[in-house]
């Protein structure tokens, strides 16, 4: 049987301190790669942060925060980058992740946005850019990138229409990426050649 949820879309800027308390309490308790962020405060401070320079959206399921992205301007707006996506483990697998996405692809276009961006992490060797030298063979190793069979987050995105965009080795400690991949979320302009 298919439960039933009362989904709506939500500016957290505008929502009530309970609200905006229990999507801050997300990025240590439900945030999985890496690592989340280390306390309630630190996790307050950076939905602060995206209230401010950017924006933060949530799904609530009546009072209750199913998942939150956040976006951040870049490149004098053309460009925005998703950071971060959280989904409570209770609701996840059942769409929320790619509402979440859709979201935020959707304000930043609104904000003016050509491209939207994302760095998805390889901090626990899901990947095949994990433990190597990438510095030797760099645009080999991107043009053979791989999942390892543990289903890093960069599949969720590629199916979404993310391509991979390049890599920042070491990002987060000797072998271990960074993966950054990009989406036009803008008409392509007359200058831009297939």
């Amino acid at each position: 049987m298919a439960e039933s949820f009362c989904m709506e879309s939500v500016d957290l800027a505008v929502q009530s301190e309970d609200i905006r308390e229990q999507a801050a309490s997300f990025l240590v308790e439900h945030f999985d790669e890496p690592y989340g962020w280390p306390s309630l405060a630190s996790a307050r401070e950076e939905l602060a942060r995206l209230m401010v320079e950017g924006f933060a959206r949530a799904i609530l399921d009546s009072e209750i925060v199913a998942g939150w992205v956040g976006g951040l301007p870049e490149y004098k707006g053309r460009v925005w980058e998703l950071h971060p996506i959280v989904v409570h483990r209770q609701y996840r697998n059942r769409g929320i992740g790619r509402t979440l996405v859709k979201l935020f692809e959707s304000e930043a276009a609104k904000r003016g946005a050509l491209t939207v961006t994302l760095g998805t992490d390889d901090n626990s060797g899901m990947t095949s850019l994990s433990g190597v030298d990438l510095y030797t063979d760099l645009s080999r190793y991107l043009a053979e990138l791989r999942d390892l069979g543990r289903g890093h987050p960069f599949l969720f995105y590629q199916k979404l229409g993310f391509v991979v965009s390049g890599v920042m080795p070491d990002a987060n400690g000797v072998g271990r990426p960074d993966i950054y991949m990009s989406k036009r979320v803008a008409a392509s302009g007359s200058r831009i050649r297939k």
